[in-house]
Formats: structure tokens, sequence, C-alpha cells
């Protein structure tokens, strides 16, 4: 089970479209999110208080929820420093995106280091390619 109650991390989300995931939380469980985090140039904005990983710790933050949905639905090198900081300070990691958190070994490293559990809440079966926006017959 993913424990309640989550910081929503936005990243570097280009819009609020990017921000999906977590658009659903706040809007279906808002009483399970103590807040967002943004990276610098974030485009997203949820209405909710802007929090370090610390300051959600406090507030009872256990799981750090990647809330975005990025082309191709790839883990970021952008967003490891926060996703490993989060992990070292105790968080668990939740994630929907195509590319698994058990995949990412720095990710899974961290995890175990720290007692920390890496959710995939979706885990496909296939790998489907990227799309182009050009007919494919």
């Amino acid at each position: 089970m993913i424990e309640t109650p989550y910081l929503l991390f936005l990243g570097d989300a280009p819009d609020m479209l990017a921000a999906k995931v977590a658009i659903g939380i706040r809007d279906w469980r808002p009483d399970h999110a103590v807040g967002q985090i943004r990276l610098p140039g974030c485009g997203a904005d949820l209405g909710l208080k802007d929090l370090t990983l610390a300051e959600a710790k406090e507030a009872g933050a256990k799981t750090l929820v990647i809330g975005v949905a990025n082309r191709g639905g790839v883990i970021s090198q952008a967003w490891k420093e926060v996703l490993i900081e989060a992990l070292e300070m105790g968080y668990d990691l939740a994630s929907g995106l195509h590319n698994l958190l058990r995949d990412e070994g720095d990710l899974v490293a961290a995890a175990q280091t720290h007692g920390g559990t890496l959710h995939d809440v979706r885990v496909p079966t296939v790998g489907y390619p990227i799309a182009t926006g050009k007919p494919r017959t």
C-alpha cells in the first residue's frame, strides 16, 4: 500500500497538462496531499503550498508521488537529485511513468540503503514507441 499523505512532485513540467497525475490526486484525494514540490522553471502549479522535502516531512508526508507525465514517460535525470534526496530522508516514491523506478539502479540503491519503497503503479507488458504524429501506414 502506498502510504499517505503525499508530496506531489511536479519536477520541470512545462504546463498543467503534464501534471495530470498530480491534478487527479489534488482533485480526487485532496486530503492525501500536503503540498507540491517544483523544480526551477516548472510551468505547472496546482495551487497547493510549495514545500521543500524537509517541510513536507514535517507536515507528515510519507510518499513523494511523481505527479507528471512527460514525453515518453521517462524518469528524467533532472529529477534524480530530488528523488534520491527524498529516499535518503525516508520517503517512499510512487510513479506511474512508463519507465519503472525499479529499473533505475541509483534509486534502487538509495531505497535499499534508507529503507524506502519504490511503487511502480503501472507496469506495461509491452513497449510502446513514442508517438511522432506521423501516420503509421
